[in-house]
């Protein structure tokens, strides 16, 4: 898998958010994603999710759906009008 997603990324960084409130739930897929070569970053609920989506150009989001202050389904919607028109797809094949 390792390197199937260094191929797929032209051997660049993958560049990962994990939105996760259960602290327990952040360890597992930080330790799931970095055993793919991964580092992801971490956001506690959705509003810190919004905001780091701000602050740097993710490759992948990994939301849950249930988190206090904002949940999953809010953050994507929020995230997504913030791309608008000019966002850029990859598609997953």
């Amino acid at each position: 898998m390792r390197r199937a997603l260094s191929i797929r990324f032209g051997g660049l960084p993958v560049r990962v958010l994990v939105a996760e409130d259960n602290i327990v739930n952040q360890k597992v897929a930080v330790r799931m994603l970095e055993k793919l070569g991964m580092r992801p970053d971490l956001a506690a609920d959705g509003r810190e999710a919004v905001d780091m989506f701000g602050l740097v150009p993710y490759d992948l989001i990994f939301m849950d759906c249930q988190m206090p202050e904002m949940d999953g389904y809010a953050a994507a919607r929020e995230i997504r009008r913030k791309e608008g028109r000019s966002a850029t797809w990859r598609l997953w094949r």
